[in-house]
């Protein structure tokens, strides 16, 4: 991992010994195949299943508006008539004015579709707080899936990690829900990491044009990562990347003098906290402003989340902000 010093990945993606925050490494095994959505569950953990009713209007009045111009329902503007254009829609009042031909654009209100991206690299199964980056992950990847189901929008899913894993191509339809939650219960996290090279070997496979959700704890080489996202949003793709950590993550709020384990190498060390802490904080902060600097600069949204966030509230800053930059 360019420019981290052995430790400190070993601290992210380790786990504590003894003393600390309770640790875990074990995802749900709730046997309810819709337990990403179940209001009991989410209850646990201090999560919402739906967002508030303006969440939800001025989520989707945002996703709504594209990018691209057709000749649809809502007038935009003009432009200068070039030879091929259809006659239908030259503007004659307007040439009757100005001697000139101009053809009238109209902006399009399209459906959505929506590829949510979930990383599944066994560093997303650590959590402090009762719940793992993974489960906090597919508990925003259903809750997201359910509102773009809701507005007739097509949702996918895709897995990725040490390797792209599965990925199921977007769907309008409600039972496509159950489908993509199945896909996340089926396939927990495991093996290593490689986010640069599974991420652009499954981004191959979209064709179309979408909005792609990222979710992941995004432990990996960060200038490699900055790449292969910044390579998504080079394919034309409107990226949104959710950056899931876990409190500890970044505080590193363990005392004494703890054995860590790497999950996914299985290597260990031990390391007295109260000696590196200072340095753990100052380096995690680094890494965070490395992706939230190359990524804004990118035009790609950024939004860091923990795990100790309800992320109705989350979701609803980040809205804020999205609506703010698309003003």
């Amino acid at each position: 991992m360019t420019g981290w010093t052995p430790w400190l990945e070993r601290f992210r993606r380790g786990r504590r010994a003894d003393r600390g925050p309770q640790v875990q490494t074990a995802v749900l095994q709730d046997r309810n195949p819709n337990r990403y959505l179940d209001p009991r569950a989410l209850a646990r953990f201090g999560l919402t299943p739906l967002l508030a009713r303006r969440v939800v209007e001025g989520f989707i009045s945002g996703l709504h508006k594209s990018p691209f111009h057709g000749f649809s329902v809502e007038f935009a503007d003009h432009r200068e008539y070039v030879a091929g254009d259809d006659l239908k829609f030259l503007d004659w009042y307007l040439y009757a004015r100005t001697d000139h031909y101009y053809v009238k654009r109209y902006e399009a209100e399209t459906n959505v579709r929506c590829n949510i991206l979930l990383d599944r690299s066994a560093s997303m199964a650590f959590g402090t707080r009762g719940l793992t980056k993974w489960d906090y992950g597919c508990f925003l990847a259903s809750c997201i899936a359910h509102l773009m189901l809701k507005q007739q929008d097509a949702v996918g899913l895709g897995l990725f990690g040490s390797r792209p894993g599965m990925l199921v191509p977007p769907r309008c339809r409600r039972t496509h829900l159950h489908q993509l939650m199945q896909v996340m219960i089926q396939n927990p996290p495991d093996g290593g990491t490689d986010l640069p090279g599974s991420l652009r070997s499954l981004v191959r496979n979209i064709k179309r044009r979408s909005l792609v959700v990222l979710i992941s704890d995004l432990i990996d080489d960060p200038p490699e990562t900055l790449k292969a996202i910044r390579m998504i949003a080079g394919r034309g793709h409107d990226v949104i990347v959710f950056h899931v950590q876990d409190p500890s993550e970044k505080s590193l709020d363990f005392d004494g003098s703890l054995l860590f384990r790497d999950v996914e190498t299985g290597e260990r060390m031990e390391v007295n906290t109260a000696s590196v802490r200072a340095d753990y904080q100052e380096q995690v902060a680094h890494w965070i402003e490395q992706f939230r600097r190359g990524l804004t600069e990118a035009g790609i949204d950024y939004q860091p989340l923990e795990t100790s966030q309800p992320y109705d509230k989350a979701l609803w800053w980040y809205l804020q902000k999205r609506a703010a930059i698309r003003a």
